[in-house]
């Protein structure tokens, strides 16, 4: 990729980031179909970006977060901490399975093939979405949060591993099921992203082979926007119902893949 892509790429996922729509699975269908990116490289290079808007969250919520790391280490563990600590755990025990399976599936498929599972798990996303908006209305609200929720919250979150699949899509609806407040949903869903997003880079790192400039500007431009787009885009989220966005898009990438294995 060029600067200008990388650039492209970044404001794409910077805004994606933050709404339910899988940014991973918007920024590999943009790699693969506009820039001709092969489909592991793409699955990589989406993961990496995730580091622009890794560092907007931990300065958006910096102080919160140096709280949160203090009752960590200190063994004076809340509802934050203990929610983190266990929803982490399940993220990693159901996660690392799952990308390790697909980084070594996805190195064998065709751009239809990737077009097609992306499709598939956008869908999937905007369908629960729709149900967990619907549901939420008629479950009682939790004040606290139990073992149980985030145990759930975490296998959700492990499960978005996979492109297509949002991981804030996931994680809000499923809190949202399980009788949690909207705003406090939301907010555990941004801060359980730094531990799962960390640790993603972590794996992913060594696997991106763009010139290290060109991939700076890339995760520089997805931390610009990430900044500016946080508080308006979630605003908007709370407006607009981005289930059908999901549905929209993964029918969309169904359809082309269909188109290239016939064409």
């Amino acid at each position: 990729m060029d600067y200008v892509e990388a650039v492209i790429m970044g404001v794409l996922q910077g805004f994606a980031e933050w709404l339910p729509v899988s940014s991973s699975g918007q920024v590999m269908l943009a790699l693969i179909n506009l820039f001709g990116v092969s489909p592991e490289k793409a699955y990589s290079y989406s993961l990496l970006l995730h580091l622009g808007t890794l560092f907007a969250v931990l300065f958006k919520f910096r102080y919160e977060l140096g709280r949160i790391l203090t009752n960590l280490i200190t063994l004076r563990w809340g509802e934050d901490e203990t929610f983190l600590f266990y929803s982490t755990l399940f993220t990693a025990v159901i996660g690392l399975p799952l990308y390790r399976a697909f980084k070594t599936v996805v190195a064998s498929l065709n751009v239809e093939a990737v077009n097609g599972i992306v499709g598939f798990a956008l869908i999937l996303t905007g369908i629960i979405l729709s149900k967990g908006r619907e549901k939420s209305k008629d479950v009682a609200r939790k004040e606290e949060i139990t073992f149980v929720e985030a145990m759930i919250a975490g296998v959700a979150q492990g499960i978005a591993v996979l492109p297509g699949i949002s991981r804030s899509g996931m994680t809000i609806g499923a809190l949202l099921l399980l009788g949690v407040e909207q705003k406090k949903a939301v907010r555990l869903s941004f801060l359980m992203a730094v531990p799962a997003i960390s640790g993603a880079l972590f794996l992913e790192l060594q696997s991106v082979n763009e010139p290290i400039t060109v991939s700076l500007m890339a995760v520089l431009s997805a931390f610009v926007v990430s900044l500016l787009a946080l508080e308006g885009m979630l605003k908007l989220a709370e407006r607009l119902n981005f289930s059908r966005f999901c549905i929209l898009f993964g029918g969309i990438a169904i359809i082309a893949s269909l188109a290239g294995v016939l064409i």
